[in-house]
């Protein structure tokens, strides 16, 4: 089948990177995408038919079968629901590309271990609607923004190292990372190779470098922005104006304070406690974005909490855990709310990976090498 034609040339230079790229779609696979009818009519799940349109006729354009699954399911608070309908699809396809903001495998946990039971590959697909499509967000070649999180990842790959993270808002904070064999899905990967060697999911465009467990942490963090899924339940805004300040001793949050969102969030973690148990006050784990164009105007992207899932993303932004508890058998979800910072200064032992915002490693000739392949589409910005 031809793809359609009217795909604008931006659209198709993000769509033909998804679907050969980091889908790898081949010929005679079932490949379904699923999105949310709530987001045609003000619902968090952003969408649109036509970047749906679009992303379905390239997918079929490879020789692929392609199905759309429409779902009208709103979400309610803790009863977070995978549909039954989704897990059929789920066991009898080859891939799902899904557009969902609701039902992510970073939150549920059903979700996730049904497609590695599955077998299924699955593609987390962010830009959901054709302005999206066309943005340099979702131009950004994968290969570069893939070839930015493996070697980011080396400062990380070595024995327990001393950290020290500090920024301007008053953060400074002091631990060690853990030895590397301890943190097994901690990839040093190169391009192509995560999704051969991980799990059944990855993330489009790339999202964030894995996550970096810590011991013996100690000092204070201050965040003005959080993760927009679980913010809407806490029942706060994804960004605002008085950081909260968490104090920590010992990789324990021992204190929260500052103006309501800090009391919203001390309400909201007391009631957690309550549901997956002491985890919900560590403070043992972080890790930062990986792309280097992940910011988008509000004309691109009018719903706040699409544009900052999108800003998490961004090479600038490093984000902590609010807690690192699992999900547990009456609980299925991960607890997966975040403290972001914008301008970090991180050591890492010897090394410097942040500097006031700039993410060291940009500068790197493997990283600048494979920008330069691609010198008409996205790369490294200014500093």
């Amino acid at each position: 089948m031809s793809i359609q034609v009217g795909i604008p040339q931006a659209a198709m230079n993000s769509l033909i990177d998804l679907v050969d790229n980091v889908a790898e779609v081949q010929p005679g696979w079932e490949v379904v995408i699923v999105a949310h009818k709530d987001g045609l009519y003000g619902g968090d799940n952003q969408v649109d038919e036509e970047a749906v349109a679009w992303m379905a006729s390239v997918v079929q354009s490879r020789g692929a079968h392609c199905s759309i699954l429409w779902l009208d399911d709103p979400q309610q608070p803790h009863q977070w629901r995978y549909p039954p309908i989704l897990k059929g699809v789920v066991q009898e396809a080859d891939l799902v590309l899904c557009t969902s903001f609701d039902i992510t495998t970073t939150e549920f946990g059903d979700f996730r271990k049904h497609f590695e039971d599955a077998k299924t590959w699955t593609v987390r697909v962010f830009p959901t609607t054709a302005p999206l499509l066309m943005s340099k967000w979702a131009q950004t070649p994968y290969e570069l923004v893939t070839t930015i999180r493996h070697v980011s990842s080396k400062p990380f790959m070595n024995h327990m190292s001393k950290f020290v993270l500090t920024d301007p808002n008053g953060t400074h904070l002091e631990g060690y990372t853990l030895d590397p064999v301890k943190r097994p899905g901690i990839p040093g990967l190169p391009y192509n190779s995560y999704r051969k060697q991980v799990r059944h999911v990855s993330f489009w465009p790339e999202w964030v470098h894995p996550p970096v467990n810590c011991q013996d942490v100690n000092g204070v963090y201050y965040f003005d922005r959080m993760l927009s899924w679980w913010s809407r339940w806490i029942g706060i805004k994804p960004w605002w104006d008085e950081p909260i300040r968490v104090d920590v001793k010992d990789s324990r949050i021992v204190k929260l304070s500052g103006g309501p969102e800090a009391e919203a969030l001390q309400r909201f973690l007391t009631f957690l406690e309550g549901k997956v148990g002491d985890g919900v006050w560590k403070f043992d784990t972080f890790h930062f974005g990986v792309h280097p164009n992940a910011d988008v105007t509000v004309q691109e992207c009018p719903n706040d909490l699409h544009r900052r899932l999108i800003e998490h993303s961004h090479t600038s932004n490093l984000h902590v855990h609010i807690g690192s508890a699992g999900a547990k058998e009456n609980y299925p979800y991960y607890t997966h709310i975040t403290g972001d910072i914008r301008r970090p200064t991180l050591k890492v032992g010897d090394t410097l990976v942040y500097d006031d915002g700039w993410l060291c490693c940009l500068d790197d000739p493997e990283v600048r090498a494979v920008a330069a392949k691609y010198p008409n589409l996205p790369g490294i910005p200014e500093r």
